[in-house]
Order: structure tokens, then C-alpha cells, then sequence
């Protein structure tokens, strides 16, 4: 965590841009951590919020296309080489893609709004060769809110801001009901 905010508060905005894009490329870095600190560098007055959530965002997208491009130029062939030694068939690979094909809207879009699983939705999607720019339109939906909301929490924060890593069931937890909320609303525009 250290080297985080000491690598943020040296470098700025281009640390911001390097750790999101980062983090969104499935390293292990946690975005409470970066967007907290970086929500308590606005309360500071050293960033600004606005360009925090921009420089944020177009590095969580940045970070996501090139995971995403990581699952459609090698992603696919890894799986089948190995799909025998993990009783993998071709025939699950090509149910798997017909089921992202069908939901992968969805699943792009709120699996950027979920803790864990929001880095790694990106991957799945190259390999299933989601169209990029749907792909890239929901990715950006999703990583707005989820931006917005933890800079906005670390600026509410203030001195406080570390108590976000301390918070990550609740996080966890209101991003699972955002999640189910919107599954409910689909479903039910879905059904008209």
C-alpha cells in the first residue's frame, strides 16, 4: 500500500493512469486502494476530481482492451491446448461462447461493477471475441460508477481514506444488490 501512494503522490496523474490500467489488466493491485488515495489526493487539493475520474476511467478502459486482447489473440488457443487435461471439450468452449454472445452485454457491464470479478471480465470477453465496441461501450458504463465511487468515498474520507480497505464486504455487498437490481430491471424490459 506504501508504494502505492508513494508512487501516486511522486508522480501524479500519470501514476493514476499507469496503476488503473494496470489493475485492469488483471495484476493485483486493488483500485480502493489507488482511487481511495487518490479521492484523499482531491481532498488535499493536489488532484482534481473531475480529471481523477477521467484519467481513471480511460485507464481502467485502456488496461481492459489490452486483457481483452490478451483473451482474443491467445486466450482461446491456451484453452483448447489444455481443454483435454481439464476435461474441457470443444463442445463446452463453443456452449460457453454462445452463452457470452447471448449475455455478454450484461455480463460486461456488471461485471465491471463487481470487486474480483470486474478486472477480469475483460479476458472471458476477448475469448468469446465479443464485439470490441460493445465491448468497450459497456466496460466504459461500468467503470464510471465504480470510479466515481470509490474517488468520491475517498474524498468524503478525507485523512480517513484507508478505512475503504476495511470496507470491502460492504463494497462488496452493494455492489452485489446494484448488480441484482439491474439483472431485475433487464429482465423485466427484456420480458415487455
Amino acid at each position: 500500500m506504501e508504494l502505492i501512494t508513494l508512487f501516486l503522490t511522486e508522480w501524479g496523474y500519470l501514476a493514476l493512469f499507469i496503476l488503473m490500467a494496470l489493475e485492469n489488466m488483471n495484476i493485483p493491485i486493488p483500485s480502493e486502494i489507488i482511487l481511495g488515495f487518490a479521492g484523499f489526493l482531491v481532498y488535499k487539493q493536489i488532484f482534481s476530481f473531475i480529471p481523477t475520474i477521467i484519467i481513471g476511467t480511460i485507464a481502467g478502459i485502456v488496461g481492459s482492451l489490452l486483457s481483452y486482447w490478451l483473451g482474443y489473440k491467445g486466450g482461446r488457443a491456451i484453452l483448447l491446448k489444455y481443454s483435454t487435461t481439464q476435461n474441457l471439450t470443444t463442445k463446452k468452449l463453443v456452449a460457453a461462447n454462445s452463452w457470452f454472445q447471448k449475455y455478454g452485454g450484461i455480463a460486461v457491464f456488471t461485471g465491471r461493477l463487481l470487486p474480483g470479478i470486474r478486472t477480469f471480465i475483460s479476458l472471458p470477453a476477448g475469448i468469446a471475441r465479443y464485439d470490441l465496441s460493445k465491448f468497450i461501450i459497456l466496460s466504459l458504463f461500468g467503470t464510471i460508477p465504480w470510479t466515481l465511487f470509490l474517488v468520491y468515498l475517498g474524498v468524503m474520507l478525507g485523512e480517513n481514506w484507508h478505512i475503504l480497505l476495511n470496507w470491502k464486504l460492504e463494497i462488496l455487498i452493494a455492489s452485489i444488490l446494484l448488480v441484482l437490481f439491474i439483472f431485475i430491471v433487464f429482465y423485466l424490459f427484456k420480458k415487455k
